[in-house]
C-alpha cells in the first residue's frame, strides 16, 4: 500500500516556532523566487534594510537569534508570526526518511491565509517593504550519536577512534609529519556536546558550547549525536579547535539548524561541518528547488563565498538540498571490512543533482557502515542518551539487527552514517589548512586536493533508494572515492 506523501493532522502548532526572515535586497528578486542560485551576492540586503526588518519582526513579538548579510533567524509564538504576516501558522504531516534508516510522518509547519504564497513553509509580510519573505524552519534529522574514557570491548566488527579511522583515511602519515590541523577552527552544528572524558584523555581542544534554543544546556546532548560524531573531526585532525553550536531543543530535536548555521558562519571558522539535513521527493517534482529551500541554499552559498569550507552529509537514503549546493563538500560513504576490502556503503546517498548541472553527491567519501543500522564506529556519547540506549537494544522490528554489545548507560555506542563522514572530511580539510599545510588555500583548492587524491572504489552500490553502482573512476555511488589525507596534503604542497 502506497502511503500518501502528506496528510493533515489537525494539531495546533507548537508554542515556539522557529523561522527565518529574508530582508529585501537591492536586486529585487526574493530569495524564495530565485532561479539563479550560483551566488548569494545579489540577495544581500543593506544594513539599514536589515535593521528595519529586524525592528518590524521584533515589534510583532519575534526574537532574533542569528544574522547574516541576507537575513536573520527568529523564534516566537504562532501569534507573533501571524502579527507579522497576517497568515495563520498551521501544521501537517510529511512522509520522510529520518534517522537510523526509518521512514515516518514528520510534523511540518506552514503559513496560510489571504496573501500568503502557495509554497509550503513560506509566508509573506504584505505591509512590510523591508521584508521579502518569512520561512518557517522545516524538520531536519541527524544523519548518523562520569563514564569511562576507554570504549568497551564488544564482539561486533567495528572501527575504533582515533587509530582505525586515522589509518584508513590516510591521516596517520600526515600526523607523523606534524600535520594535525593545528590552529584551524572547525565549527559543528548539531544536537549538543557532552564533555565526555574521552575528549579530555586525548587532549582535544573544545571551546565552550554555544546554544541556540533558549533554555537549553550547553553541557548536555540528549541524543548523543553531536558528541559522538564530533570525535571523527579529531580522529583526522587532532590539533584542530572545535567550536560547537547546539541547535537542538531540550529533547534533542534539531529545531534551529538554520539559526545554528548562521551563528556558526558569523564566528568565521575555516571549516563548518553539518551532519544533518532534510528529505525531499526523489526524483523531484519540480525543475527548481522548493521556495523555502532557495533561501537556505543562498545562506549556504554565502558561507562558501566567505571562504568557509562547508561540509554536509550526503544523507542516509535522504535526498536534500544541502549537499547539492555548489561549493559545498558533500560527504558520502565507503565501508572497509575486516580484510581491508572497500566498497560503497549501502547506507549512504549518492546521485547526480537534478537542480545544479554538473554537481554530483557525494563530492568525496568518509567511513560509513552498512544497512540496516550502520553500527560501525565506537563513539563516545552522553550516558543514558537516546543513542546510548537505542543502539544497545534490539531494533523495533523495522530493521532486523542485533544490539551493538554496549550497555544502555555506559556512554559508548556503535553508529556512523554519513553523519560520521562529514566530520571526517572536515578534519581532512583542517589538516590541509593547518600550520603544516597551506593556511591560505581556498575552498576550491581544498576540494580539488581531496577529490584528485581520493582512493577509487569499484565495488558495491549505494543506498537502495538510488542504487547507483561503484565503478572505476568517479561515479554516483562514491564520487571519486575514499578520502586520503596524506595524499591530499602532498598534492596541496605540490600545487598550491
Amino acid at each position: 500500500m502506497m502511503l500518501p506523501k502528506t496528510t493533515q493532522n489537525g494539531q495546533l502548532p507548537p508554542d515556539l516556532v522557529f523561522g527565518y526572515v529574508s530582508a529585501r535586497s537591492e536586486g529585487g528578486t526574493p530569495m524564495t523566487e530565485a532561479v539563479d542560485l550560483t551566488s548569494a551576492a545579489p540577495f544581500r540586503a543593506s544594513e539599514s534594510i536589515r535593521a528595519r526588518a529586524k525592528e518590524r519582526a521584533e515589534e510583532a513579538g519575534l526574537t532574533v537569534t542569528a544574522e547574516s548579510r541576507l537575513g536573520f533567524t527568529v523564534y516566537g509564538s504562532p501569534a507573533a508570526y501571524e502579527q507579522l504576516t497576517g497568515g495563520r501558522v498551521t501544521s501537517y504531516e510529511a512522509l520522510q526518511h529520518v534517522s537510523i534508516g526509518r521512514r515516518r510522518y514528520v510534523t511540518h509547519l506552514d503559513l496560510e491565509g489571504p496573501g500568503q504564497p502557495e509554497a509550503r513553509g513560506v509566508g509573506a509580510a504584505p505591509d512590510a517593504d523591508d521584508i521579502e519573505a518569512v520561512v518557517l524552519e522545516q524538520p531536519r534529522s541527524c544523519y548518523r550519536l562520569s563514564p569511562s574514557p576507554q570504549p568497551p570491548n564488544v564482539t561486533k566488527f567495528h572501527l575504533r577512534l582515533p587509530g582505525d579511522v586515522a589509518m584508513l583515511l590516510g591521516a596517520t602519515a600526515a600526523h607523523g609529519q606534524g600535520a594535525v590541523g593545528a590552529g584551524v577552527d572547525v565549527a559543528m552544528v548539531d544536537t549538543g556536546h557532552y564533555r565526555h572524558p574521552f575528549f579530555t584523555l586525548q587532549g582535544y581542544d573544545v571551546d565552550p558550547v554555544v546554544t541556540v534554543v533558549p533554555g537549553t544546556s550547553p553541557a548536555k546532548d540528549p541524543i548523543g549525536h553531536g558528541t559522538g560524531e564530533s570525535a571523527n573531526i579529531f580522529a583526522v585532525a587532532p590539533g584542530a579547535k572545535l567550536k560547537f553550536f547546539r541547535a537542538s531543543d531540550a529533547s534533542g530535536n534539531l529545531t534551529s539548524a538554520v539559526a545554528g548555521f548562521l551563528k556558526a558562519k558569523a564566528a568565521h571558522p575555516r571549516v563548518l561541518t553539518n551532519s544533518w539535513g532534510g528529505d525531499l521527493d526523489f526524483p523531484p517534482l519540480s525543475a527548481q528547488p522548493p521556495a523555502a529551500s532557495r533561501v537556505w541554499i543562498l545562506e549556504i552559498k554565502d558561507a562558501v563565498e566567505k571562504g568557509i569550507v562547508v561540509v554536509f552529509s550526503a544523507g542516509n537514503g535522504h535526498f536534500s538540498v544541502e549537499p547539492q549546493v555548489p561549493g559545498v563538500i558533500a560527504a558520502g560513504g565507503v565501508f572497509v571490512d575486516r580484510g581491508l576490502g572497500i566498497q560503497a556503503s549501502d547506507y549512504a546517498s549518492g546521485y547526480a543533482s537534478p537542480w545544479f548541472p554538473g554537481e554530483v553527491v557525494p563530492t568525496v567519501c568518509g567511513l560509513v557502515g552498512m544497512l540496516p543500522r550502520a553500527q560501525y564506529l565506537m563513539l563516545p556519547v552522553q550516558p543514558g542518551c537516546e543513542l546510548d540506549v537505542e543502539q544497545s537494544q534490539a531494533s523495533d522490528g523495522q530493521m532486523p539487527d542485533t544490539p551493538d554489545g554496549t550497555a544502555v548507560d555506559d556512554a559508548w555506542a556503535l553508529f556512523s552514517g554519513t553523519s560520521a563522514a562529514a566530520p571526517q572530511i572536515a578534519g581532512a580539510a583542517a589538516v590541509l589548512l593547518g600550520q603544516n599545510g597551506r593556511p591560505n588555500m581556498t575552498v576550491e583548492q581544498v576540494t580539488e586536493a581531496l577529490v584528485k587524491t581520493a582512493t577509487d572504489v569499484t565495488a558495491g552500490h549505494n543506498h537502495p533508494r538510488f542504487n547507483n553502482p561503484a565503478g572505476p573512476g568517479p561515479d554516483k555511488a562514491t564520487g571519486p572515492g575514499l578520502a586520503n589525507v596524506s595524499a591530499a596534503l602532498a598534492f596541496a604542497k605540490a600545487n598550491f
